[in-house]
């Protein structure tokens, strides 16, 4: 059984959907499986023992993959160029999006899925009304529309010994040691504008964890659209944080977060990374769903106030009000 993915991206929807790989294994024994994604989400997916191939998409894979046969191909992404590379490709079976007469469509297993998205055959008022109505995770939808067997199969990043020292070094230059390691991720790259907690919000919330969760060291996480954010942090605190960096590459931004026992995080891809390295989670959300995300039982879930949640508006009408004790807390009994 040989079964091809088509999964581009964002890194964070990349590192959600490894979860089926137990799942398609399980099922179809002895399957082989290939990847195709971006060159920016290869590098987690390259120790997964479960991937036979992993191809970073171009016009070059397009021809190449035209003389493969598969016999089973599975396209999550609802984009131009994934549903071009679905179309193209030899498979005896599709589930997911491809393009028919030159328009993005879906095939109807796959509807639980793309009924709540951008290429929705019911339009994206009522996507959003369906997406926003939605109960369950992300998870247990990729196993309905594959008809898979599911038990909670968890996302899975692994990293190799030089990756893991990369942390380990880091570790040692800061003195890090027997402490409580809280990480914090507040920010959201620049998309969803509200899923970010305030400037103000993360300073109150890291001067509180300082004062309030004793034996304690705080890493401060962010890319490279958080540089101007957090230097604002670092310099407004009163306690003290470890700075992560804002300039870590893909996986030494993961090594880092492993180092964490808590990960404070937005509905972010440090949010996904930190589930598949199976760390405890405060996430909070806003104004993006909570109920879409599976923390396998090592989380707590914060919902900002305000009536602009799970509207998926990329500037809320109503931005959400928080509650920083109540991420305190959070952190307190996850800790």
């Amino acid at each position: 059984m040989d079964i091809l993915i088509i999964k581009l991206g964002a890194i964070g929807d990349v590192i959600r959907t490894t979860s089926i790989l137990d799942g398609l294994n399980d099922k179809y024994n002895n399957c082989t499986i290939d990847w195709v994604t971006k060159k920016e989400s290869s590098d987690i997916l390259k120790n997964n023992d479960l991937i036979e191939k992993i191809h970073i998409i171009s016009e070059e894979l397009k021809n190449n993959l035209k003389n493969q046969d598969y016999d089973l191909l599975i396209s999550l992404d609802d984009d131009s160029e994934a549903c071009e590379l679905a179309t193209e490709i030899n498979s005896k079976r599709i589930i997911g999006s491809y393009l028919k007469n030159g328009k993005r469509v879906y095939t109807e297993n796959s509807s639980l899925w793309f009924d709540m998205g951008l290429i929705s055959k019911f339009g994206k008022q009522k996507a959003d009304e369906l997406k926003a109505r939605n109960k369950k995770t992300y998870q247990q939808i990729m196993y309905e529309i594959l008809d898979l067997d599911y038990k909670k199969q968890e996302p899975i990043l692994i990293l190799n010994n030089n990756e893991l020292n990369f942390g380990k070094n880091f570790s040692k230059k800061n003195n890090i040691k027997n402490e409580l390691v809280i990480g914090i991720n507040t920010g959201a790259g620049g998309r969803w504008q509200d899923k970010k907690l305030p400037i103000e919000k993360t300073i109150e919330l890291i001067n509180k964890l300082n004062n309030n969760i004793e034996n304690s060291k705080i890493l401060l996480f962010g890319g490279p659209e958080e540089k101007e954010r957090n230097n604002k942090i670092k310099e407004t605190i009163k306690t003290q944080i470890i700075d992560a960096g804002c300039n870590n590459s893909l996986i030494e931004f993961a090594s880092l977060v492993n180092l964490c026992k808590v990960l404070i995080t937005s509905d972010s891809l440090a949010m996904n990374i930190g589930i598949a390295l199976k760390k405890k989670i405060a996430a909070f959300f806003y104004p993006t769903s909570a109920e879409e995300i599976e923390l396998y039982n090592r989380g707590i879930k914060i919902i900002g106030k305000g009536n602009s949640y799970c509207s998926y508006q990329e500037k809320c009408d109503d931005p959400p009000k928080w509650d920083v004790d109540e991420i305190v807390n959070a952190v307190k009994n996850l800790a």
